[in-house]
């Protein structure tokens, strides 16, 4: 049998009081951080399977782009319904809004797109987002199709990420209001963004157009 000292003998008594006083606050944190596990694993799965049924859903929507028989319209909608906050909602609501676009229904591919720019306009991170930037770009070739050149122009402003196109468009912004001047810069900007032959001769020839309205 083995033998404890007194020093021995008192450590254990003190681990015995220890025990005696605290032993329901460490069952408490027991069972807290037991809660804690199983909460996480429930979601993890449930944002697993959220993921795989949005990811299903964007799928049917695809197919029915090709399948006179499918509603992609009714497949949309349920994507942004379901899963308003995911990336397929965002796509499925650009193809919505080009749709409308088409269709000439400018008012409401203006909310759709709208409602895009709302999703992202809360993030924290300024990394370049390029459903962002696309989104704005439709935007305000939408604002200025109903003759709304300053909305558009706010619009392109707001972007922190500039390209050739959200040039191009502030540069047809600019002539609208009659801003020749910046018009130029703009498309001149455009121009040095670019490395495409045929994005260069557009706008080489809509810099052409403006000379022409100035004499």
């Amino acid at each position: 049998m083995v033998k404890l000292s007194s020093t021995e003998e008192e450590y254990t008594e003190f681990l015995s009081s220890l025990w005696a006083t605290y032993k329901n606050l460490f069952i408490i944190g027991l069972l807290v951080v037991g809660v804690g596990i199983v909460g996480y694993e429930y979601w993890s799965t449930a944002k697993i399977n959220n993921l795989q049924d949005s990811s299903d859903l964007y799928e049917s929507f695809v197919d029915s782009l090709n399948n006179s028989e499918d509603n992609e319209n009714d497949i949309a909608k349920k994507i942004i319904q379901t899963h308003p906050k995911t990336l397929y909602a965002d796509l499925v609501t650009l193809h919505l809004a080009k749709i409308q676009v088409d269709q000439n229904n400018l008012d409401e591919a203006k909310i759709q797109l709208e409602w895009i720019l709302e999703k992202h306009s809360s993030k924290w991170f300024k990394d370049f987002n390029p459903i962002e930037s696309i989104t704005r770009l439709r935007l305000a070739k939408v604002l200025i199709a109903k003759d709304n050149p300053s909305e558009a122009l706010v619009i392109i402003t707001k972007s922190t990420n500039m390209n050739a196109s959200l040039y191009e468009v502030r540069g047809d912004a600019e002539e609208k209001l009659g801003r020749i001047e910046q018009a130029k810069l703009s498309y001149l900007k455009a121009i040095e963004s670019t490395e495409s032959a045929s994005v260069k001769g557009l706008i080489n020839m809509k810099l052409a157009n403006l000379n022409t309205e100035e004499k």
